[in-house]
């Protein structure tokens, strides 16, 4: 995904550290997708990578319900992580979640 990621947005004129920190909230999306997904009715994750406006946005979509997880110390940073590398938009139905992550190039 991180490969794939790189490659849509190599193009771009944007600084790298701002490339880095979407793929790690992208990643974040990405596991919690395949590890939160619970009875999906396709077993897949799909990524969607847009740009346009001055802005890259990240979508990732599971296609199950939400599992929720007992708190563990060393584990439950993901959210704060995609928090932090970009303005991060939740939408949960019954088709599946998806979390976009959006981020100005500049």
């Amino acid at each position: 995904m991180r490969r794939d990621i790189r490659q849509a947005l190599g193009d771009l004129d944007a600084d790298p550290d701002v490339l880095e920190d979407l793929l790690l909230a992208a990643s974040e999306a990405m596991n919690n997708a395949v590890e939160h997904a619970q009875r999906p009715s396709r077993p897949e994750v799909s990524l969607r990578v847009q740009v346009g406006g001055g802005l890259i946005r990240i979508s990732v979509r599971d296609f199950g319900t939400w599992r929720d997880r007992r708190p563990a110390m060393d584990r439950g940073r993901g959210a704060l992580l995609m928090n932090a590398y970009g303005d991060v938009r939740l939408l949960s139905t019954a088709e599946g979640t998806t979390v976009t992550i959006e981020r100005r190039l500049a």
